[in-house]
């Protein structure tokens, strides 16, 4: 239940707890609370605000897990993420419906039909021949989508063509369904995402969910519209559409509702570079507690010289522009540590490959045409800079992990403002979303990450004595 209830629910919970605070005083009451939460000291404590604590840090602990377990798959697949060839298909047969001529309006019913007008929309997308914008929406149930592995293999098939051949979407994604549900539909639609060709949107508000709806358009082509009641679908009747009147109407009705909302994320890529540090500036301008988890060193704790060094063995035109971005970012980031906390999460790679000058320069392939590693020395200053700062500024905090299950990835969470993160290894792209619910769950997802350490590795002086022994271990 307090899965369902999602990121917006924590008054609720207070309340659940608080309710079960004030009447759980029978013995066989404490018994029950006590198996359920497994802890025995918690229920040998009096004072009856604490047990609502603790029970409402129990409640909380649970839903935190399960939004842990979403977003470690969500990452977990960025990480790993390559382009892969769609496996080829024929676009789908009309005559498999006999229907050699699409009339003006078409009636599909249930789940098969829904299934079958969206193949003959996609079908008469890839038919025509110039290139359109593409506007979808459903907040309907998805299980006429993800429910048969068979039909969810075409439908991507057909989606890849139709991005292949020129067509754009746009997208508006429903955020107030389940969390799960929310990160998988992102999860599924990465590999799109990474072509270039979709723009995601979402409503911000909060809708109560009775009446439903989907909105398919190829503005030059066709139209698919249907309606629900709650999760209804089983006799539902989805109208395909041709008439260009008709699609006008829906054209019309789709950005009236996208006026109404906000995008989802951004996404970059090595051809975005300038767009991608304009907006982390803008991230970075925010005065915020940050935390930012990466198996490469982060670039904003990169000394000046270290990157004027790097760059020189380069052929970048942009190079006195990226040194005088540094040189700010530099500024604004040792300023915000007087009053904000910043914590970094960092593995370090083995000392034989940062003397063999095997280690990557974060994200080096957004700034050149092909990766930059490190050399010894350069490393070793960077290595002595973050130990400088974490003398200096106590609100600069480093974790050393040795947990490598988010490698090759980067979470860069400002708290109450957004979240960056993607893939540190070529090819590299980063998805921004400032969307609260998504930017509350990363936050929290990194501070578990920060608890599961043991509590000398997260220690101050453990930590800069690690890091000097490294850097003795790179000395000349």
């Amino acid at each position: 239940m307090v899965k369902r209830l999602g990121l917006k629910a924590v008054n609720y919970i207070r309340a659940m707890a608080e309710y079960f605070g004030r009447n759980c005083t029978a013995e066989f009451q404490k018994a029950a609370l006590r198996a359920a939460i497994k802890n025995s000291s918690w229920i040998q404590l009096q004072e009856m605000n604490t047990v609502e604590e603790l029970i409402y840090k129990w409640l909380r602990e649970e839903e935190d897990a399960d939004r842990s377990d979403s977003i470690g798959k969500l990452i977990n697949g960025v990480s790993h993420f390559q382009f892969k060839k769609p496996d080829p298909a024929a676009p789908f047969d009309l005559d498999k419906l006999h229907r050699k001529n699409i009339s003006e309006v078409e009636v599909f019913y249930c789940t098969e039909g829904k299934q079958n007008a969206v193949l003959i929309f996609l079908s008469l997308v890839l038919q025509s021949k110039n290139p359109q914008t593409l506007l979808l929406y459903s907040d309907e149930d998805m299980g006429w989508l993800t429910g048969n592995r068979e039909f969810t293999l075409k439908w991507s098939s057909m989606l890849n063509q139709v991005i292949k051949r020129g067509n754009k979407i746009k997208i508006i994604h429903t955020v107030d369904r389940g969390f799960d549900e929310m990160l998988s539909a992102i999860r599924e639609w990465v590999p799109l995402y990474m072509t270039g060709s979709i723009e995601p949107y979402y409503y911000p508000r909060i809708r109560d969910g009775l009446f439903r709806r989907t909105l398919f358009i190829a503005p030059d082509t066709a139209a698919i519209s249907s309606g629900t009641v709650g999760s209804g679908t089983k006799n539902a009747a989805n109208f395909l559409f041709t008439n260009k009147m008709t699609i006008k109407a829906l054209i019309e009705e789709y950005n009236d509702l996208l006026s109404r909302c906000r995008m989802l994320m951004r996404i970059f890529t090595p051809h975005s570079n300038d767009d991608y540090l304009s907006l982390l500036s803008e991230f970075e301008d925010e005065k915020k507690d940050s935390i930012i988890k990466t198996d490469i060193l982060t670039n904003v704790t990169m000394p000046l010289g270290v990157m004027e060094s790097i760059l020189a063995r380069t052929e970048n035109p942009g190079s006195n522009h990226l040194l005088s971005y540094q040189q700010n970012r530099i500024k604004k980031f040792l300023a915000g540590l007087q009053k904000n906390c910043f914590t970094e999460v960092l593995s370090l790679p083995d000392p034989e490959n940062i003397l063999a000058g095997k280690v990557i320069v974060n994200f080096s392939d957004m700034l050149n045409e092909s990766l930059l590693f490190y050399t010894p020395g350069e490393y070793r200053q960077h290595l002595q800079n973050i130990i400088r700062l974490l003398k200096t500024y106590d609100n600069y905090h480093v974790h050393l992990t040795s947990d490598n299950h988010l490698d090759g990835s980067m979470i860069y969470v400002r708290e109450d403002l957004g979240v960056l993160f993607g893939k540190t290894l070529p090819p590299s792209f980063i998805f921004a979303i400032n969307e609260n619910k998504m930017t509350n769950a990363f936050w929290d997802y990194m501070n578990l990450l920060i608890k599961r350490e043991s509590k000398y590795k997260t220690n101050r002086n453990y930590t800069i004595a690690e890091l000097e022994t490294m850097v003795a271990r790179l000395e000349p």
